[in-house]
């Protein structure tokens, strides 16, 4: 055990020093000592300054209003003494844990812990021109060289990714096909092939290395339908499909992507907010030609005037062009990257959205204006979409909303007489009230079926499209490769629309259909991650026994149990690691410990007592809930 240890230890070690970027602090460390030692100057805010990592160390700037840029720069650790600067910020006197954390975001720590210089214009290149002849790169460099070639090919689009130079930006318009130049072109997929060698090599050697999105294997595939998606938008939709090569994604995503799609009517539109439920589900529908009619819309890419316009004026495979009541010379003006509420207005009107956006359109002033400086102001944060007799009430908790908001508003009032508006989950919070849980999907609609009470995120279900889609159209294969966040995400997903169904029938006493449900998730669900989701394992098998369903109860329960056991059994005073938890410690700074802790420990204590006082469950089975309870029982009482 000794030897292990000691082994271990060096392997860790090792893996820090080899890959340490000219030994430089961890980014936790740099954030915490500024945030510990240094106080904000009055009235400015944790948005106000960022970091930079360079080849001297790492800097501090600070935002100037007059210039709209960052422009005052300070060294805070120097590499050629390494050490921490003083400042000329006022005395701290302990961690600003908030700001801090505004800071230590996954996106973050993942650049400025392996990106040998990240935060200013330039970075890809420096990073290309220290990485791209070094020979016997570790992972971390794989990764980081990948990732410098992929923002340098964004880089060349437009000014919507960070830290592109606009020197070096392709004269593209925001609008129109075929823009590329023949060399254009050539350098644009040459920075892409780049990335993606260098991911590929990375997802060979390592197809566990972690990402912000899932492993890099993951993150691969990713890169070519992110290619795709721009050769789209500028290019054509021939060479972008070119581009695509077969064999991109595990069946068990592609599953993923086909059992959602099938969650809508036809001719749809999707919102989506990230890479995993947008590239995927662009994969399927252009190499897999399933469900071509669907038109997916990134909210995350809505502040995009490229991309705008390409749903806009663009026929998408066998998806008709997106209407918009906002016209293109209103959206792509500055002042409305931001549009302010004013929130102090105390009555209970609603602002027309429709005669709204028409009102921007014409500049109207009443309605939204422009000073020097100034961002675009509507008189309140409650706006109404007419749809038929029928409105849809919204109410921003916020005091403002960005132009990507805005407009996926203008997508729903423009197109929801005609075409079903989904979501994937969560993108647009301030609709929460009018989302009706459709197989895997949410519709948005003024008047949710079979209406579902103290539900933050969904406000009633069409039982008959999700049993269709959930028991009689699922599709579902294991997943092959090495991808455990990733399938957590997407069974996670899954097992909330199984719970929801399974509620709904229980409580309308459909006792053959909530058994039929019951089998179906059962069926699929992986024996093994049963703990990863116990809180809703606990509300599903607890509908199993009301119903009388003594057979998936009890299955339930009893791979809930040998989890939990197996958790139990693992709670180690010594830790244990694997190559892949190494890496997340160092990228992310995520702990690698097998002792529970208190919320943990809390979590599981609930969740057994919740099952024990559930009167069905078997004898055998309640008294190893019993130990189970005893023992983290025990040791909650050691905190």
């Amino acid at each position: 055990m000794i030897k292990k240890s000691i082994l271990l230890f060096c392997f860790i070690f090792c893996v820090s020093c080899k890959s340490a970027q000219h030994k430089f602090p961890s980014f936790d460390d740099v954030v915490t000592t500024f945030f510990t030692s240094y106080d904000l100057r009055k009235e400015q805010g944790t948005d106000e300054i960022r970091f930079v990592k360079k080849q001297e160390g790492y800097y501090i700037q600070e935002y100037n209003y007059d210039t709209n840029d960052y422009k005052k720069t300070t060294l805070f650790w120097s590499a050629s003494n390494n050490t921490y600067q003083e400042l000329n910020f006022p005395k701290g006197k302990a961690l600003n844990a908030e700001y801090a954390n505004y800071h230590l975001t996954y996106y973050y720590k993942e650049r400025f812990n392996v990106l040998p210089y990240y935060g200013y214009v330039g970075w890809a290149k420096d990073v290309i021109a220290f990485l791209e002849h070094k020979k016997d790169l570790t992972e971390l460099e794989y990764y980081a060289l990948g990732r410098a070639y992929s923002a340098s090919a964004s880089h060349l689009l437009n000014n919507s990714y960070e830290f592109g130079d606009t020197k070096e930006q392709f004269k593209f318009l925001e609008s129109g096909k075929n823009q590329f130049t023949k060399e254009q072109l050539k350098t644009y997929i040459n920075y892409e092939e780049k990335a993606i060698e260098n991911y590929t090599i990375l997802c060979q050697k390592n197809p566990d290395y972690p990402t912000v999105v899932g492993t890099i294997c993951n993150k691969l595939d990713n890169e070519y339908v992110d290619a795709y998606l721009n050769l789209s938008i500028y290019q054509n939709q021939v060479e972008a499909l070119a581009f695509l090569p077969d064999g991109l994604y595990t069946d068990f995503v592609m599953d993923y992507a086909k059992n959602y799609l099938n969650s809508l009517e036809p001719n749809a539109i999707l919102f989506t907010t990230g890479d995993n439920d947008t590239f995927p589900f662009m994969y399927a529908q252009a190499k897999l030609k399933h469900r071509q009619d669907v038109a997916i819309v990134n909210t995350s890419l809505l502040n995009q005037n490229s991309y705008v316009n390409h749903l806009r004026d663009d026929m998408v495979l066998a998806s008709s062009p997106i209407r918009l009541t906002l016209k293109p010379d209103a959206y792509t003006k500055e002042n409305l990257s931001y549009v302010v509420f004013d929130k102090d207005k105390n009555d209970n009107k609603y602002l027309g959205l429709k005669s709204t956006l028409q009102l921007i359109n014409a500049k109207d002033s009443s309605v939204v204006y422009k000073k020097a400086k100034e961002n675009a102001k509507l008189s309140t944060n409650k706006i109404a979409i007419a749809i038929n007799q029928d409105t849809l009430k919204l109410k921003y908790k916020k005091n403002y909303i960005v132009k990507g908001e805005l407009l996926a508003l203008d997508i729903i009032g423009a197109n929801i007489k005609t075409r079903p508006v989904y979501c994937t989950f969560n993108e647009l919070p301030v609709v929460s009230n009018y989302l009706e849980k459709s197989g895997f999907a949410y519709k948005i609609t003024a008047n949710p079926k079979n209406k579902i009470e103290n539900d933050k995120y969904v406000a009633g279900i069409d039982a008959d499209k999700t049993y269709a889609v959930l028991v009689d159209n699922f599709q579902y294969h294991k997943n092959t490769k090495n991808s455990s966040k990733t399938e957590l995400s997407v069974l996670i997903n899954y097992t909330s629309s199984f719970e929801t169904l399974t509620n709904h029938y229980k409580e309308t006493g459909d006792i053959k259909r909530c058994k039929e449900v019951l089998d179906a998730f059962t069926n699929f669900y992986p024996k093994d991650l049963y703990a990863d989701i116990s809180f809703m394992i606990s509300s599903i098998a607890k509908n199993a026994y009301a119903i009388k369903d003594f057979k998936n109860g009890d299955l339930m329960v009893e791979n809930l149990i040998e989890n939990l056991e197996r958790i139990k059994r693992n709670n180690k005073e010594s830790t244990t690691s694997t190559k892949t938890a190494a890496l997340r410690k160092l990228i992310f700074g995520d702990e690698v410990n097998n002792k529970l802790d208190k919320n943990d420990l809390e979590l599981y204590l609930y969740i057994i007592t919740e099952i024990s006082n559930t009167e069905e469950v078997n004898t055998n089975l309640t008294s190893r809930l019993y130990a189970l309870k005893k023992y983290f029982m025990e040791q909650l009482s050691q905190f």
